[in-house]
């Protein structure tokens, strides 16, 4: 049995509802998680939405840059992934990040992990970028893990005292990054493909003082394998699957 403490919906219960919507992640949370992965991009106007890509069109279904965007016009777009669900989800709104805070406030004992991307970091700089989100996330910090695979923005977090800082190994000696060593992060997460075979999970220093997180999972068999060598949390669309029996 696999337990709630041991793993992310990753961008919500995207197995089956529309990815790093407000409705993924609360399905996510009636399934039973107990801690939920999303996505946040920056708009033309330099302000967060809930959202993996840059381009609108695989998850909007139209044509167009999420980075050239004003904000007010992307939470007028939908955010329905027709490739998967046709226009079964069409009334689902692009979300801000400010919706984030409504729905932790009303499950206090969920936990979101924020992945602030490369891609906006690039576009707005680290400092703007890291500034709006604390911001907006300040009135539920302790329950919002930032993160990201920019190194340097997970350090000022940390240097910034955010309660609970997470990385995303580019490649798995980056465990001997100096600005991932410094950074001390909370959560590491890791793709699990990456993991060295021989590597010792479970004695290694480097991961003595954090969580390891491993991603894509998506059955019991790879799951139970992962947390048996030591990974601590693994990371899934199939919440519900992994959740149940």
């Amino acid at each position: 049995m696999i337990a709630a403490e041991q793993l992310v919906a990753h961008r919500g219960y995207q197995a089956k509802y529309p990815e790093n919507t407000i409705l993924s992640l609360s399905q996510a949370i009636l399934q039973g998680a107990v801690m939920v992965e999303l996505d946040v991009q920056f708009s033309a106007d330099k302000l967060p939405v809930i959202y993996h890509d840059t381009d609108l069109k695989r998850v909007s279904g139209c044509s167009g840059s999420l980075l050239q965007s004003p904000r007010y016009r992307l939470i007028e777009l939908s955010a329905f992934e027709p490739q998967r669900f046709g226009e079964q989800f069409i009334e689902e709104k692009i979300s801000p990040l400010e919706s984030l805070v409504g729905l932790l406030r009303n499950n206090p004992k969920v936990t979101a992990f924020v992945e602030l991307k490369e891609e906006s970091i690039a576009h707005c700089g680290r400092k703007l970028i890291y500034t709006r989100v604390q911001n907006i996330l300040q009135p539920v910090s302790a329950q919002v893990v930032i993160m990201s695979f920019d190194y340097q923005l997970a350090l000022e977090a940390r240097r910034a005292n955010w309660p609970r800082v997470g990385v995303v190994l580019k490649q798995w000696q980056d465990l001997e990054h100096p600005q991932v060593i410094e950074a001390r992060p909370d959560f590491i997460y890791t793709d699990y493909h990456i993991i060295p075979d021989l590597y010792d999970l479970r004695n290694s220093p480097a991961l003595a003082d954090t969580k390891l997180v491993a991603y894509e999972v998506g059955n019991k068999a790879l799951a139970q394998q992962l947390l048996q060598r030591g990974v601590d949390i693994l990371e899934t669309f199939e919440i519900e699957s992994l959740l149940t029996g």
